[in-house]
């Protein structure tokens, strides 16, 4: 029986799931985060008048911290239990949680920060849905890409207009916290899928390179002109944008010389270290190929080696027997011998 490839793909393309209610929700909870940081900030560390005295949400992070690591836990079991490669999808959580580790002894300022994994992990899980609804082609580095682009747009949000009243540079540390919750997202999406996805050739990112290639270039640009300037020999007013004397305007990553590549006081650990923008951008770049090489592990359908083989007119032309010596087809059957003219 023939039948139209217009029709089949035709077909194949009404099964498939709507993205665009996904796009639509991931970039909604992109614009409302970012929007509401400062007030979410304020309204965790505003005191509050209780029955034992003023208190703040922020005193109660260690146990909501401890409560969602035990609930990832449990969540990561279940899905070892019914994953077909439970030692690959273990052996990158166990990576993850040395990325995170690292993160939080040397980068984070408080615990507050906190906040960025849940974030980032959810937006990682809607923007995965809405590029690979079906996880049949496990686009992990383009994931990460964008959801790592939205976040360096965040942070450059906050440091020039959201929360400029206590920004003193563009933090390259939650950079590299916002990758790192992209890629639990991540794990969290794939993680349970199964021997479900096609052994096709994926498309290359052009998308990707292109908008890489275009931000690469206007920041070099800036950089050589002067538009952008790294370590300010000035105090730089709130927001990064320094006027001159000519008129002109430049754009600082920080608001004085002293921040990038520099051990600074914070109430998680007494210090933390502050990325300067070369090495936040290779520290980004390296755990974004680690990450990305997950993608190398996915499950693929192949053809089951029972399936019966169709015979006849019409039938499609069988490869020789791999299994014989030289690729040479089977000997036709002997008939066996008449009775009759056994002497």
């Amino acid at each position: 029986m023939l039948t139209d490839p217009s029709a089949q793909s035709t077909a194949t393309r009404s099964r498939q799931p709507a993205t665009l209610p996904w796009w639509l929700l991931a970039w909604t909870f992109y614009v409302v985060c970012c929007l509401m940081h400062l007030r979410f900030s304020l309204w965790l560390v505003r005191q509050r008048e209780a029955v034992f005295g003023a208190t703040s949400f922020a005193e109660f992070m260690p146990v909501l911290v401890i409560a969602i690591a035990c609930g990832l836990i449990i969540w990561i079991a279940m899905q070892l239990r019914t994953s077909h490669r439970p030692r690959v999808i273990a052996g990158y959580w166990l990576l993850w949680l040395l990325a995170a580790a690292i993160n939080d002894r040397f980068l984070t300022f408080s615990i507050n920060e906190y906040f960025h994994y849940p974030q980032y992990a959810i937006l990682a899980l809607l923007v995965a849905r809405a590029i690979d609804p079906q996880r049949s082609r496990w686009y992990v580095g383009r994931i990460l890409f964008w959801v790592t682009l939205m976040g360096m747009g965040d942070e450059l949000l906050q440091y020039t207009w959201i929360t400029i009243s206590y920004s003193e540079y563009l933090d390259f540390n939650d950079f590299i916290v916002n990758l790192v919750a992209a890629f639990a997202g991540v794990l969290l999406y794939y993680g349970p899928a199964n021997s479900n996805s096609s052994p096709a050739t994926q498309a290359r990112p052009v998308l990707e390179y292109l908008v890489a290639s275009c931000i690469a270039v206007a920041v070099l640009a800036g950089l050589q002109t002067g538009r952008i300037v790294p370590s300010p020999t000035q105090q730089v007013p709130p927001g990064g944008v320094l006027q001159l004397a000519d008129g002109s305007h430049t754009f600082c990553l920080q608001r004085g010389p002293d921040f990038y590549g520099a051990w600074q006081n914070g109430p998680r650990h007494g210090r933390y270290y502050v990325m300067p923008p070369i090495a936040g951008f290779l520290s980004m770049l390296l755990l974004g190929t680690i990450f990305s090489s997950f993608s190398r592990h996915r499950p693929t359908t192949m053809p089951s080696p029972h399936t019966p083989v169709r015979t006849g007119p019409g039938a499609p032309h069988q490869s020789p027997d791999p299994q014989r010596p030289g690729g040479m087809p089977p000997a036709p059957a002997m008939p066996p011998p008449d009775a009759s003219s056994t002497p």
